[in-house]
């Protein structure tokens, strides 16, 4: 049986972290900063299938911080 492995590329930890009553505009400023409009993409995206460039990192760790969710509490599945 196989290991569930930590993606360091993805931000499912810190997205946990955000307040429920903030989740929704959230998730629209991720999507906003990452040019991205579909269902599909967010979930690529907040998985970690897709890896982000250093100025998508920048702009998802800049908004999580908004929301008073530590960097080092991000990154990670």
């Amino acid at each position: 049986m196989a290991k569930n492995k930590e993606n360091i590329h993805s931000f499912k930890k810190g997205f946990g972290l955000i307040p429920y009553k903030d989740i929704r505009r959230a998730k629209d400023e991720i999507m906003e900063a990452l040019g991205i409009s579909a269902r599909s993409q967010w979930y690529q995206r907040l998985y970690g299938n897709i890896i982000p460039n250093v100025e998508e990192k920048e702009a998802i760790e800049k908004i999580f911080s908004k929301y008073k969710v530590k960097q080092s509490d991000i990154w990670g599945s």
